[in-house]
């Protein structure tokens, strides 16, 4: 019963930070956009 818990805590973790990683790459502007910003 311990295992399970822990691997189902790391899978959990994984999960929500792939999450978090997926929603900060829509937040922020494409690279190329901020440059061409920046520039003019």
């Amino acid at each position: 019963m311990t295992w399970s818990f822990f691997f189902t805590l790391m899978a959990v973790s994984l999960i929500t930070a792939q999450i978090f990683r997926l929603i900060d790459a829509i937040e922020q502007p494409p690279r190329r956009a901020r440059r061409r910003a920046m520039a003019r």
